[in-house]
């Protein structure tokens, strides 16, 4: 529940936040001449590195998150392959050898 509202938030903050970088850009390319007429190239690339870094604001505690939900997916996977292999060695004596590759298997998958 924590991971998925804040997620949605967060991806939500980056679409709002790159939609002034593509506007900037179309408003550049299209009034080039212009720019470059009066000389004021230095401060559209100022602006257009305002408005990147703004983005980049709401992209990177997104990535985090991501990585958040990752470490604790491995490790819950990992835990279950741990598990498994570690019930299969305690009931070595009643299980068979395929059974024990079958869970095994699937524990990784």
């Amino acid at each position: 529940r924590f991971y998925v509202a804040t997620s949605r938030q967060l991806r939500r903050l980056d679409s709002v936040s790159r939609s002034p970088i593509y506007s900037h850009f179309g408003e550049t390319v299209s009034g080039l001449s212009v720019i470059r007429a009066y000389g004021h190239q230095q401060r559209f690339l100022k602006q257009n590195e305002d408005t990147i870094d703004q983005n980049l604001k709401s992209v990177y505690p997104w990535i985090v998150s991501n990585r958040w939900l990752a470490m604790r997916l491995e490790s819950l996977g990992n835990l279950v392959v741990f598990f498994a292999a570690l019930f299969a060695v305690i009931s070595r004596d009643s299980l068979n050898s395929g059974l024990v590759g079958l869970s095994i298997s699937y524990a990784l998958n």
